[in-house]
């Protein structure tokens, strides 16, 4: 009889660790800061959303603009020319813009300008000709298209709440707004609306883990595409002021811009900033 008491009592211990156990793994996968990215609406690799304390010591300050020579642009031609309109939260596009026309990108669904497309598509062929297999991830996204993602992403999290929130009227939703905001671009603040940002990986690792990406396929995209007048969007070493770590996006500005920002390794916003005396950094840059 004591044997058996004594069996019992190991057997609910037993099972209380494990409980234990359990309710460990469920409350730490719901406090993981780690979330899905979002390409075209497929959930695709990991990145953490608290990596915006990240800055990489060697990132390339902006050139002394009396040690070179800028491209002569004015705050006119960067207002009025759609190739370098400037898009993120504080310079949201309208839920009415569109591109006037676009065309399907060679062997995908995709889309992008058409005025563009031409200059994409060499670069892409260009990458084939020297051994490597580009895939497309994502292009052109519409208004609303980004706002059923963004929608989609916010209440994924909000659900994931502990008590889950499924009204959006309750105030903890704005919580998961929020966080939403730092892994899902807000609708009007994506560049994809304007037609002119494409999503490149590499074919054969299209799993996106940052450590395991394949720098020599983007080493090699980063060197031609400023040809092409595109250039790397969202540099992680510049991550502080553009606010995204996206080193696959990628967006045209046209040639002569994008030569001057590839060479010097500056990002889109402090190219902007040279000739835009009135710019401001987004709200995710610490102010001093």
């Amino acid at each position: 009889m004591k044997k058996n008491k004594k069996r019992n009592k190991v057997l609910w211990l037993f099972e209380m660790a494990a409980l234990c156990l359990a309710l460990y793994l469920v409350v730490n996968a719901r406090t993981d800061r780690t979330k899905p990215v979002v390409f075209e609406g497929a959930q695709g690799g990991l990145t953490s959303a608290d990596s915006f304390t990240y800055l990489d010591p060697s990132a390339t300050p902006t050139p002394d603009p009396n040690a070179v020579k800028w491209p002569k642009l004015t705050v006119e031609d960067l207002k009025e020319k759609r190739q370098y309109t400037i898009v993120n939260d504080d310079h949201l596009l309208s839920s009415a813009f569109k591109p006037d026309d676009t065309g399907k990108i060679s062997g995908t669904n995709q889309l992008f300008d058409a005025e563009i497309l031409p200059y994409l598509e060499a670069m892409l062929q260009d990458m084939r000709d020297h051994g490597y297999s580009p895939y497309i991830a994502g292009a052109y996204r519409s208004y609303s298209y980004q706002e059923k993602l963004f929608n989609g992403k916010a209440s994924q999290i909000a659900m994931g709440m502990n008590p889950p929130v499924s009204d959006y009227m309750d105030e903890r939703y704005q919580i998961a707004v929020a966080e939403a905001r730092t892994i899902v671009m807000f609708p009007g603040s994506s560049e994809h609306q304007l037609g002119y940002a494409v999503d490149i990986l590499d074919r054969q690792r299209t799993r996106l883990v940052y450590e395991n990406m394949n720098k020599e396929f983007f080493a090699y995209l980063d060197s031609i595409c400023a040809q092409y007048g595109f250039i790397k969007r969202y540099p992680t070493n510049k991550l502080l002021l553009t606010g995204w770590d996206e080193p696959y996006h990628y967006r045209y500005v046209g040639v002569e811009a994008a030569t001057f920002i590839m060479e010097h390794g500056i990002c889109y916003e402090e190219f902007y900033a040279h000739y835009d005396p009135e710019f401001t950094f987004g709200a995710y840059v610490k102010k001093s």
